[in-house]
């Protein structure tokens, strides 16, 4: 689950201190296709999410990697990546956050990279594969508490490096379905039946924008749980199933999910570019069945 608002200047000058310690085309698809190479599975990185920080490698090797998130807290948590532009520290990235306004967009040098979006608290688990270049990330967790204020204004940040890496390149997952991102709507490319199925998450844009992935409990809907989020209060209207949170425009990644029988939603809570609204108010909520 990604930005409900954008972080006010209070939340990043909290982590300033936190921080500064601390584009794929599909061209590669047709490359990893036409390659008669034996498969190489990705790196595999373990983070471990808590109340409030993150349990994660300093760095890790360059190329296609598969984050794989625990979420040992009592809150909800997801793995949101920003990307810096060569030059850039994330004590840069602190430093810019403290004069912009709560609803302004990121600095043109920091990009949303996508992540892992939350599973669901004590202990969950949600994974999503894709590629990380070389260069500079802040690892945050912007999704608000009962309490309203974001976690990373509690400390949920850290710096993580990525370093070239002269391994061999991993053979990219074969998708089975796609879900195509835009203002304010998901595409499927097929409707999901009940079983396991790796999804290709696109953002079409014109501008950022996140996969939550969510099962709707018994007699609730996709409505319920766009409300629940803004107060967290009593019990959640759904079991949350990772997903992918905020995307630059023409980024991608990979989920694999587990679909049983039952209702689902898929959601975007990232804020508008125009009135900061999150995209759900704008309809970008999508309700569906698994039989």
């Amino acid at each position: 689950m990604s930005t409900f608002a954008r972080l006010s200047t209070a939340s990043f000058v909290a982590v300033a201190a936190a921080l500064a310690a601390c584009s794929h085309s599909d061209a590669k698809y047709a490359a990893a296709s036409d390659s008669a190479a034996p498969a190489v599975a990705p790196n595999v990185v373990t983070v471990t999410a808590r109340d409030f920080a993150f349990d994660a490698p300093d760095s890790i090797p360059a190329g296609l990697t598969t984050l794989h998130l625990v979420n040992s807290g009592k809150q909800l948590h997801h793995m949101q990546l920003i990307k810096l532009d060569s030059g850039k520290t994330v004590a840069d990235f602190a430093k810019a956050m403290k004069s912009m306004k709560p609803d302004s967009p990121l600095p043109s040098w920091a990009h949303e990279a996508g992540g892992v979006n939350a599973p669901r608290p004590g202990g969950g688990e949600a994974s999503a594969t894709l590629t990380m270049d070389p260069g500079t990330y802040a690892m945050i967790c912007v999704i608000p508490g009962p309490d309203g204020v974001p976690h990373v204004m509690k400390g949920m940040a850290r710096a993580l490096t990525v370093v070239p890496s002269s391994a061999p390149a991993a053979t990219m997952p074969v998708a089975d379905d796609t879900v195509q991102l835009s203002d304010y709507a998901f595409s499927m490319s097929s409707p999901i039946t009940a079983g396991t199925h790796t999804i290709r998450v696109v953002n079409d844009g014109p501008q950022p924008h996140e996969l939550f992935i969510a099962r709707l409990a018994p007699g609730k809907t996709a409505a319920d749980l766009a409300v629940w989020v803004l107060h967290q209060q009593g019990p959640p209207p759904a079991d949350p199933m990772g997903g992918v949170p905020a995307m630059s425009v023409g980024e991608d990644e990979f989920v694999t999910i587990n679909f049983q029988p039952g209702t689902y939603g898929f959601f975007c809570f990232v804020p508008d570019a125009k009135d900061g609204k999150p995209h759900a108010a704008h309809g970008m909520v999508k309700q569906f069945t698994v039989s």
